[in-house]
């Protein structure tokens, strides 16, 4: 067996012990010199610098400082950034993108892992509002008698449901569209650079914004929150939906605008599960969508939490365990300034 290399991790406190169980910990030890219970949370910490020195790898992730120079120059061995997030580089200041590549510090993320569970998520919604789920709840709750399903719920099921992505691209829409495939609903997908290839290869059929608005059932949001894709869908696409259509949104809050959405919300015409907000999350207390029947909110649950961190987890470990093998990282990102 090739010597241990060392690791140093930086990101949230009391994170690695949810991400790994004891079984993987015993696996990565075997591997790698790392300290358990000793996150860095500031990379100037004496303590930490100490520790930094020796670093062959960072094992890095959610709340950890941002990397900077300084700190990439206080691990002259360092090899690689194992990132337990879906992207790596976001965490690490420009100059410090610029060393990593002039030093060749790869990096590698979970957003593979970390998509899985989100895709779930829009999934088991999409099943069930299409049965109209929350509106049989409520009224059913409310009227506490029998109800005729066949009246109430005329258009209830899936069979030959449209449902809509919207930046189909991303690693999150891939895996819903292909979770999609054993059921009866057509998939329209929209995203600047989709081809009619790619689209079809998930089973999708490639359409403008437009027409995945005005055609589907369900929408469901897959766009990053970033500057350029702020108040992305506004009234314009949501005054395109049907009446009783559902918005679906576990990208960013940020995607829609919020004013135009809550019009929309408020007057019934459409439906919503908002598992992300804007301007904030949680909502204000006095927003009218907390009481709206025809409005779902979770509290960001659809990325990884409890059990499907183990799967974030087993993602960084094969990373691991991958180099010391001597095989190159199975999750590579590439350094924007590449």
């Amino acid at each position: 067996m090739s010597e241990k290399f060392n690791v140093v991790m930086a990101i949230k406190p009391g994170l690695p012990e949810k991400l790994l169980d004891e079984s993987m910990w015993k696996r990565l030890h075997e591997i790698a010199n790392i300290e358990q219970h000793t996150e860095i949370t500031d990379f100037s910490d004496p303590a930490a610098l100490e520790r930094m020195k020796d670093a062959d790898y960072l094992w890095y992730g959610w709340e950890a400082p941002q990397v900077t120079a300084e700190a990439l120059n206080a691990m002259p061995k360092l090899k690689g950034i194992i990132a337990a997030q879906g992207v790596a580089y976001k965490g690490l200041t420009e100059e410090a993108r610029q060393i990593a590549k002039d030093r060749g510090i790869f990096a590698t993320n979970v957003q593979a892992a970390n998509s899985i569970p989100v895709a779930e998520y829009c999934l088991g919604v999409a099943l069930l509002e299409s049965k109209d789920y929350t509106l049989s709840q409520h009224q059913y709750g409310e009227k506490r008698a029998y109800i005729n399903r066949e009246v109430n719920y005329a258009d209830a099921g899936t069979y030959g449901k449209t449902i809509g992505i919207v930046t189909a691209t991303a690693q999150i829409a891939r895996d819903f569209m292909q979770m999609l495939k054993p059921f009866d609903f057509n998939v329209l997908a929209w995203s600047r650079h989709l081809t009619d290839e790619e689209a079809a290869e998930y089973g999708a059929k490639k359409v403008d914004l437009d027409t995945v608005f005005r055609e589907s059932d369900i929408v469901s949001i897959h766009t990053p929150g970033i500057p350029q894709t702020a108040g992305m869908i506004g009234a314009h696409e949501l005054g395109l939906m049907k009446d009783g259509a559902l918005l679906l949104n576990s990208a960013r809050g940020i995607v829609i605008d919020h004013k135009a959405l809550e019009k929309e919300l408020v007057s019934g015409r459409i439906r919503a599960v908002l598992d992300v907000t804007d301007p904030e999350e949680p909502l204000p207390a006095d927003s009218p969508l907390w009481d709206l029947p025809n409005v779902v909110l979770t509290p960001h649950i659809a990325g990884s939490m409890g059990c499907d961190l183990n799967r974030m987890g087993a993602s960084v470990l094969t990373e691991f365990e991958h180099i010391a093998a001597g095989e190159p990282p199975v999750h590579f990102e590439a350094n924007p300034l590449a």
